[in-house]
């Protein structure tokens, strides 16, 4: 607490006397003025308790740089109100639930209502009456104006980069590349010493004074909020002060208008940066809620695949067991007999069986597990075998026999492996399914490279797709089979796309279904596609 209030008024304090490097006439009237901003993001994260701090730090400002040319109850006014114009902008932006890390356009929108519009407005309000009152040369509403202009500038600058830093604990997404954010703020730099340092025409500089809005939208779509908010804050603070010295363009209209249009300037990019910022955030979270509800989805098309395999599932569970059964009680009796070599081939055989039966079990609780599956680097042979472990009993009890080719050599793909295995069994499920009673019935899986993406194909010698499906087979809820809920395929797409793949269906020039789905490949060998044929 102690540490709190001491940072925030070293902080209110160091920043007002920048904001009154820059006072253009003998009214002693701030044109940026970023203490409010200070006031107002640790009163918002810390609560009430830091509005003594505010009103010291305040203080300390009236004392230090106003001196004998304001009355003391005057000031004493002016620090009571600074302190609740500070406490209502916070409260309300609790009471509107206000997210300081800027993810949505809303949050954007509150800050500058709250923070812009009332807290700088009450201060601008109590400024400018105390200007007008003790000079007859300013008028309220003029002064007012100026007031408000350098409260909301400087609170735009300050205030995004503390709410960033402060609310998020100064952390960093791991795996963040420096190097770029280090490359924007020498970017920033090196512009702001060319526009303001350089000796340029004013037509000249005027127009590259804009050369830092790239970087900003740059900053905005790809690095944290808190590199954006420091780039912002970064170019303003190099901005203003080097035209409030008298350099650059905007430094030849004289100190008040040229302050005015730069603050115009530096509020678009300011609105421009957090915007864009919040779209990207706004979008991020709308991605990861898809990804959410897919794999809802997802979870819970396995949990129905399973329940229509539980005959399948059963069989194969009870085939080890019952073979538990029957080793156990033999080997009982080699050793009652004597015959210990027996004996223990049929204890070999009775813990064959048991890892048989464990490894099913091992499968079943993977594809039904709750927990949303983690993108890691497989094995296309084994994302397939999997299915194939799942798939062969059904498909054998339905009459139809099973194909796989696997192309060798090919490299590792990163996906969620419980999802493709999904697909798969999906596919390989309605396969078996339009197959069963037919003669010769079979289907078949290849597995194969096509430049920069691995394919997945099943086909079948079925009756193939109705023509008149074709063109709304993936869409939910539709379906021609009896019974079917029409979400399978569509679900199989989404999981595909989701891994940046595509997924595609249509009749074979020999008959049957044939559908084929991609996976985008990083690795630049193994393009041999010579298929290896397994199974029968």
């Amino acid at each position: 607490m102690l540490l709190l209030s001491a940072a925030l008024v070293a902080l209110y304090v160091a920043v007002g006397a920048w904001g009154f490097a820059f006072t253009p006439d003998e009214l002693g009237i701030p044109l940026v003025w970023p203490a409010t901003g200070v006031g107002l993001v640790f009163v918002f994260l810390y609560g009430y308790r830091m509005l003594p701090a505010v009103a010291l730090g305040a203080a300390l400002i009236a004392v230090g740089f106003t001196g004998d040319m304001v009355p003391a109850m005057d000031r004493a006014v002016s620090i009571l109100a600074t302190v609740a114009a500070t406490a209502l902008g916070a409260g309300l932006l609790r009471h509107w639930r206000f997210d300081p890390r800027l993810r949505r356009l809303r949050d954007l929108g509150l800050f500058l209502v709250a923070g812009g519009g009332v807290s700088s407005g009450l201060n601008a309000v109590v400024g400018a009456y105390g200007v007008a009152a003790g000079s007859e040369q300013a008028s309220f509403a003029g002064t007012w104006w100026v007031c408000w202009a350098a409260d909301l500038m400087g609170l735009a600058l300050i205030a995004p980069l503390l709410f960033a830093l402060l609310g998020g604990r100064f952390l960093l997404p791991p795996g963040l590349d420096y190097r770029i954010g280090g490359a924007l703020i020498a970017g920033a730099i090196t512009t702001s010493v060319v526009v303001y340092l350089a000796p340029l025409s004013l037509a000249v500089a005027l127009p590259l004074s804009y050369l830092v809005f790239p970087l900003i939208m740059y900053a905005a779509l790809q690095c944290p909020v808190q590199i954006t908010t420091g780039l912002i804050c970064l170019s303003g603070v190099l901005a203003l002060t080097a035209t409030g010295l008298g350099f650059g363009p905007f430094a030849a209209l004289g100190l008040e208008h040229s302050l005015l249009s730069l603050n115009a300037q530096l509020g678009l990019l300011v609105i421009t940066g957090l915007s864009l910022t919040a779209i990207r955030a706004e979008r991020e979270g709308a991605e990861a809620r898809a990804r959410d509800h897919l794999e809802s989805l997802a979870r819970a098309g396995r949990i129905n695949l399973m329940g229509q395999l539980s005959a399948t599932l059963a069989h194969e569970l009870n085939q080890p067991l019952c073979a538990l059964t029957t080793y156990a009680q033999a080997g009982r009796r080699l050793l009652r007999r004597g015959d210990p070599e027996a004996a223990a081939d049929a204890l070999e055989r009775l813990e064959q069986n048991a890892r048989r039966a464990s490894e099913t079990m091992r499968q079943i609780r993977a594809f039904a597990s709750r927990e949303a599956p983690d993108r890691q680097q497989c094995s296309p042979a084994k994302l397939v075998r999997h299915a194939e472990a799942l798939m062969r009993p059904e498909l054998a009890q339905r009459g139809v026999g099973l194909q796989v080719h696997i192309a060798p050599d090919l490299p590792l793909v990163e996906a969620a492996p419980i999802q493709i295995e999904q697909v798969l069994v999906n596919l390989l499920r309605n396969a078996g399914e339009v197959l069963e009673g037919r003669p010769d019935a079979h289907t078949r899986v290849s597995v194969f490279r096509r430049r920069q993406e691995l394919v997945l194909q099943v086909s079948d010698n079925g009756p193939g797709i109705p023509p008149e499906h074709l063109s709304r087979l993936f869409e939910p809820f539709t379906s021609w089979k009896r019974g079917g809920m029409g979400i399978g395929l569509a679900l199989c797409r989404s999981i595909i796309e989701s891994h940046g793949g595509a997924f595609t269906a249509r009749n074979g020039n020999a008959g049957g279904a044939e559908f084929r789905f991609t996976l985008p490949l990083e690795s630049s060998h193994g393009h041999t596609e010579t298929d290896r044929l397994s199974g029968g």
